[in-house]
């Protein structure tokens, strides 16, 4: 069954990323969280993006970084990790296109890149895995 296209051929976007990098990473365990076995802890995702971009080509450095929950007594933990790539474009891509590349595309990929490893930070403490969830960034 073909699907049409091939993965190496013009299916390839013109707006390119770099490898993500993880640029900052702060975790630890709040000591004064009373853990209430019988009821599920709902924390905060606070998100804030940074664009950079570029005066001399197409390009930006999008960052992406989530805090979840707070220090202190009200949550397990706390998280804050902040995911960078940069972004290319040719320039026959148009402004708008190119807005909503950087403030939505380019967010949402990073996510996917934090995702796992926000996951495999607090499966390594003593309570359950943090699985991310999906966040809409078409609203901003």
């Amino acid at each position: 069954n073909d699907l049409g296209g091939s993965i190496g051929g013009n299916m390839e976007s013109a707006f390119q990323f770099s490898n993500p990098s993880l640029t900052k990473m702060e975790f630890c365990i709040n000591e004064d969280f009373e853990n209430g076995r019988d009821k599920e802890v709902k924390m905060a995702v606070n998100m804030g993006i940074q664009i950079d971009r570029s005066k001399v080509d197409n390009s930006a450095k999008v960052s992406l970084t989530l805090e979840i929950g707070k220090k202190g007594a009200s949550d397990p933990f706390y998280v804050c990790a902040t995911e960078m790539a940069e972004f290319r474009w040719p320039d026959s891509l148009n402004m708008g296109m190119i807005e909503k590349l950087l403030n939505q595309n380019a967010p949402s990929l990073l996510l996917g890149y934090l995702r796992p490893i926000i996951s495999q930070i607090t499966a390594a403490s003593p309570y359950n895995a943090y699985n991310l969830p999906f966040i809409d960034f078409s609203e901003k």
